[in-house]
């Protein structure tokens, strides 16, 4: 059982980067300004309420998080989209979901009527209420998610800047944000930020807050995570993954990987999974990841044990049933991003591992709604 934060330890990677070092004193494009120091990652097992505790309460909102807050988790996990005017929001794709979103007539969208965030302004989106779930939610969401979920009506689309608001009014010096990007490295859109874009808006808010140690930042466009590497070395990145194509019946990416292609992997930064013995493992090693974060079907002993030899965490997605924890934990992997945050800790307590504490008097602290949930 690892219970120590991990020290990174790439030494046929250090050569090359000290004669980078060097060549940086002739090159304007090296960020010599960048802050130095060590990666900041969670001490201990990191559990990780997925989307605040998408199982408990309306995922990616200030309610989900406080939630997250007074059960006692050591990182919250969300997303991050970039509205018109500029403002990072909290919402799981570039569109308001629909089985998540009702208008201001009280209904739940429809696919005709689903606002691009992209192209909404923060005081638009704020017309629309996320505090519930419909029944008839597609692709058995509400059945996964929305029967033990509490609603919270009247919840709003919450920025990035409350959620760091929310965590210094609880007073919580402790808690992670893993930060999710919902870049795409395709020109799907010109409203689409760039990497630059999208690393700039973030960490311009985390430094706002003095928020740099206990932040993490992912995506599954790794792009994004060389940027911030370039910015602050010191924020950890998270290479999130997955090599599911069936997931593209429900809208979703899945195969993020590109294993059947001959081209480079435009998710993956441009690397050639073929070039790397079709280890995407390695591949996150390239870009200097800190975490490894793929879908936890996909976690073996030997990937923790090639991402712990190139100084990597595992920490997979994402993980609801008990005995898949029981067995992922008891595999070594060094947290779990969960939709069930108490559940995981009670596996966690009976196997005899540290829980991160609770909050010792959530009660009337602001979106506080109670601490049932599974």
């Amino acid at each position: 059982m690892r219970t120590k934060a991990r020290t990174k330890a790439r030494p046929t990677r250090l050569l090359a980067g000290v004669v980078i070092t060097g060549l940086c004193l002739t090159m304007t494009a090296c960020r010599s300004d960048a802050p130095q120091g060590k990666v900041n990652l969670p001490e201990g097992f990191d559990l990780q309420a997925h989307r605040g505790g998408r199982d408990a309460r309306p995922e990616n909102t200030l309610p989900a998080f406080a939630y997250a807050l007074a059960i006692g988790v050591t990182t919250i996990e969300l997303d991050m989209v970039i509205t018109a005017d500029g403002v990072p929001v909290v919402h799981h794709s570039n569109k308001l979901m629909t089985c998540l979103a009702r208008n201001p007539w009280g209904k739940f969208l429809t696919i005709d009527e689903q606002p691009d965030i992209r192209h909404w302004t923060l005081e638009d989106l704020r017309k629309f209420d996320l505090g519930s779930m419909s029944p008839d939610a597609p692709h058995g969401y509400w059945e996964a998610h929305g029967r033990t979920q509490k609603a919270i009506p009247g919840t709003r689309i919450a920025t990035l800047e409350e959620v760091l608001r929310l965590v210094r009014d609880w007073g919580n010096d402790r808690v992670f944000l893993s930060v999710e990007t919902k870049s795409t490295p395709y020109p799907v859109s010109p409203d689409n930020p760039s990497p630059k874009e999208w690393v700039e808006a973030f960490y311009r808010l985390v430094v706002k807050h003095g928020m740099q140690d206990r932040v993490m930042l992912q995506s599954f466009d790794w792009r994004v995570l060389q940027e911030m590497k370039k910015v602050d070395p010191r924020i950890a990145t998270v290479a999130l993954t997955a090599n599911q194509p069936s997931w593209r019946l429900e809208g979703d990416e899945g195969d993020y990987q590109w294993r059947d292609a001959d081209g480079a992997a435009p998710w993956m930064a441009g690397l050639k999974l073929g070039e790397l013995d079709d280890d995407p493992v390695r591949a996150a090693a390239e870009i200097d990841a800190d975490v490894y974060s793929a879908y936890y079907e996909e976690i073996t002993p030997e990937v923790i044990a090639r991402a712990h030899s190139l100084g990597m965490r595992v920490v997979p997605y994402t993980v609801n049933d008990p005995e898949a924890m029981r067995t992922l934990i008891e595999m070594g992997v060094d947290g779990l991003i969960t939709d069930r945050p108490a559940t995981l800790r009670g596996v966690m307590q009976a196997l005899g591992m540290p829980v991160p504490p609770k909050d010792p008097d959530p009660a009337g602290k602001p979106y506080f709604s109670g601490t049932d949930g599974p």
